[in-house]
């Protein structure tokens, strides 16, 4: 097949899980298909890449050259929408050539819906829309504002035209189900592990010497325990609620250290940690973090806590799970993690919305070495054995051609 893959993020634009997922599954992809992916340009990058059946479209035009956009801020995130939407639009132009036209138009998420309209309407192509959050028009709390529901009809509407819907949770089906998105077959492909292609090539000696290293450029004493959050700061992801649950955790686990990784409202962490007497016992990176360093982050952790309120899939569980790292995870992860066997589960669950929960189950985890031991060995277990980046493609390529061989609406 002839694959045109329309997504926000690719490398070495990597700010979020979405980057790191088509990171990850493209190569696997391109083996057996022609693969052209369409992605935003920030002025540093050339139009045109190709490596053996992969290829990367970035056209120039982008509204903020040079810049990183953080899409927790409004400004930035409605500037960040208006240079997707620019971007669209040249995507459908390459489209429009006949060396360029492809078999299937794969959209990842609604901010695509651009392409996915025009090369539904216009080019007649074959549409498959991924749907990697529902924060936007579908969740009942949603990250934009959004009075008229214009996001709503607009994610409705593409759904709709598209010949697939592909999710990586049976929960995020659900939800559209829900939202009365049930006139287009909606398919459940979970992800690969993060770390899957990486890992091998760092030895776990050299990693431990890394997180010496930070811990000391950290400022943490030798010795205390380490609870390492990695993620958006926003509320989604339930910082909010744990930084509220860490005044109940420091009174329980004394010497106990919140270590902060992510990009997002740095500003909101700094005024929680003041008003609520943290300070000293909460550190932020203030940026994105990845590659080794974030690694080494891991490696310093005794435990992860991610509480989030909702998660189209969570690739940080798969992240901390692969490095051997005991997980606290919020209600808005997926069942998948609880392992392929519940009575054991591979991560602690808590409810995310309620502080008290998400300290309990921290105070669990981290005064108990015997609990964090089992949780890291099954979450290790789960990941090698349960969650493959080859798989993940080869189910995703059937989602394709089963698109294909649908007959146009």
């Amino acid at each position: 097949m002839r694959i045109a893959y329309v997504i926000n993020q690719f490398p070495p634009n990597i700010t979020a899980g979405l980057g790191r997922y088509a990171e990850l599954i493209t190569p696997y992809l391109a083996r057996d298909h022609d693969l052209t992916v369409h992605t935003p340009n920030d002025g540093r990058h050339p139009v045109d890449e190709a490596a053996g059946r992969l290829r990367v479209h970035r056209p120039r035009g982008a509204l903020a050259r040079g810049r990183r956009l953080n899409r927790t801020r409004r400004a930035e995130f409605l500037l960040l929408a208006l240079n997707v939407v620019a971007a669209n639009w040249r995507y459908f132009l390459r489209l429009c050539r006949r060396d360029a036209r492809p078999d299937l138009v794969a959209v990842h998420d609604s901010t695509n819906f651009l392409s996915g309209l025009l090369c539904h309407y216009v080019l007649r192509l074959p549409v498959v829309l991924h749907v990697h959050t529902t924060e936007y028009g579908v969740a009942p709390q949603r990250s934009i504002t959004d009075p008229l529901n214009l996001f709503a009809a607009l994610e409705r509407r593409l759904a709709r035209v598209s010949r697939r819907v592909v999710v990586a949770t049976p929960e995020v089906r659900d939800q559209l189900l829900a939202a009365g998105w049930r006139r287009t077959p909606i398919d459940v492909v979970p992800l690969g592990g993060t770390f899957e292609a990486v890992l091998p090539s760092y030895g776990r000696d050299e990693l431990r010497a890394g997180a010496r290293t930070l811990r000391a450029r950290l400022g943490l004493p030798e010795g205390d325990p380490v609870l390492l959050f990695v993620g958006r700061i926003e509320r989604q992801k339930g910082v909010y609620q744990l930084l509220e649950a860490m005044r109940t955790v420091a009174c329980e686990v004394p010497r106990l250290r919140l270590v902060i990784v992510g990009e997002g409202d740095a500003a909101g962490v700094e005024r929680i940690v003041a008003s609520t007497g943290l300070e000293g016992r909460v550190l932020a990176s203030g940026r994105f973090v990845e590659g080794r360093e974030l690694l080494e982050y891991y490696e310093l952790a005794d435990a992860c806590v991610f509480p989030s309120l909702f998660e189209p899939f969570g690739l940080v569980a798969t992240e901390a799970m692969a490095m051997g790292r005991a997980a606290v995870l919020g209600d808005g992860f997926s069942r998948l993690f609880l392992g392929p066997d519940p009575e054991r589960p591979a991560a602690y669950f808590v409810r995310a919305g309620e502080p008290a929960d998400i300290a309990r189950g921290v105070i669990a985890v981290m005064t108990d070495a015997g609990l964090r031991r089992e949780l890291a060995e099954r979450g290790e277990r789960f990941v090698r054995e349960g969650l493959n980046w080859e798989r993940a493609a080869a189910e995703t390529a059937e989602v394709y051609r089963a698109a294909v061989k649908t007959p146009a609406r």
